[in-house]
This record gives C-alpha cells, sequence and structure tokens, in this order.
C-alpha cells in the first residue's frame, strides 16, 4: 500500500477550531533546549543572528528533505505552514507505519516525530528508521525530532533510546522549529564541506 503523503501546496483550508491554533502559532517564542539533551553529544545551537538571516533563499542553497509525521490533522497543516515559511516544503504522513512506507521509496534528511500515534508510536517508528539505516545506510545519518505535548522524564528517557536527536513541545512555534532546521541544514553543509575536503585529500 502507497503512503499518504501530502503537500503544503495542495491542503484545502482548516476547519473552523484552527483559528485559535493559528494565533498560538503566530505568539513570538524563546528557543528551548531541553535539560535532557545537555548530557548528549549534539550540534551546539545555531547563534540567533544565524537563525534570524534563514530565509527562503539559504533552503535553496541548503535544501532538505523533511517528512511530518502527525497525525493531528491541525498539528500536521500548522507545522507544515511553519516549514513553507522557512523555505521547506515537506511530506506529511499520520502514522508510523505510512512514515516507514515513506523512507522505503525517498531519503529524508529530517524527520519530525509526533510521539503518540495510532498504528505505530513515534519511539517504535524512530527505532525502526535507525534500524533500517543498518541495512540501507545513507548519509549524512537523518536527523529525528521528537514532537510531544508532555515533557515527562520516562519520554525524554525513551527518546534517546530510541535513537531520536531532538525534542520539541506543542504547540510548536517557529522560532523553535527554526533552530531545528538551521541545525540540521548546518550538519548537512559541514558534511559536504567535508566530504569535498577528503575528496582532495
Amino acid at each position: 500500500m502507497s503512503p499518504k503523503v501530502t503537500r503544503t501546496g495542495k491542503t484545502t483550508g482548516f476547519p473552523l477550531n484552527a483559528k485559535a491554533a493559528m494565533e498560538e502559532f503566530w505568539k513570538p517564542a524563546k528557543p528551548f533546549f531541553p535539560a535532557f539533551l545537555m548530557n548528549k553529544k549534539v550540534t551546539p545551537p545555531i547563534p540567533p543572528a544565524s537563525i534570524q538571516q534563514m530565509a527562503p533563499a539559504q533552503a535553496a542553497v541548503y535544501p532538505l528533505s523533511i517528512l511530518v509525521v502527525e497525525d493531528n490533522r491541525i498539528n500536521r497543516v500548522l507545522t507544515m505552514k511553519m516549514l513553507n515559511h522557512l523555505g521547506y516544503p515537506a511530506d506529511a504522513v499520520v502514522n508510523g507505519r505510512e512514515c516507514m512506507q515513506a523512507l522505503a521509496l525517498k531519503a529524508y534528511d529530517l524527520y519530525l516525530m509526533d510521539l503518540q500515534m495510532p498504528v505505530m508510536d513515534g519511539f517504535t517508528t524512530a527505532r525502526e528508521i535507525r534500524r533500517w539505516q543498518q541495512i540501507k545506510p545513507v548519509t549524512p545519518t537523518p536527523y529525528i525530532c521528537a514532537l510531544t505535548a508532555n515533557v515527562m522524564a520516562k519520554d525524554r528517557e525513551e527518546c534517546l533510546a530510541a535513537g531520536m536527536d531532538d525534542f520539541l513541545t506543542k504547540p510548536l512555534r517557529l522560532e523553535t522549529l527554526k533552530i531545528v532546521v538551521a541545525r540540521v541544514a548546518e550538519n548537512l553543509k559541514n558534511f559536504h564541506r567535508q566530504s569535498r575536503q577528503d575528496f582532495r585529500a
């Protein structure tokens, strides 16, 4: 069965209760760096000045293939609109099983992963993605960012154990999403720079 992949340009509008979600989306927010990530070796946060420079032009220079894995329609549409605002169109699926079907057809640089989903949850899906990498290695390694409304210690530990790289809370804010996207783009840029250096050596 083919995965249900949608594009940002094909959405047909919001239900009436999306108004409050859109208002929440446009509220300014401070960057969020979960404390549990401080004990994990991750790429240092992108300086605020660099984040402010992110624009569709940068997305054109450092394009990313992004998959949103989210069963809630409003959250899914808002996340994709935020990505589109940053210049990054994305694919979307509604559960982990469809995510695995999608990655069998296309390699993704960034997975924005809801944790609580029917059919296959985010924890199981992250483990399956890492297992898939062992069968069909890809470089650079895909970045998996968890999305959840609950920031519980148990969830944090399980995210790391499942192979996730980052953690964002809902309601998702543009500024925090921008930080993650900038980090993945920077990782990709560094990877290609190192590859060119290795080739010349």
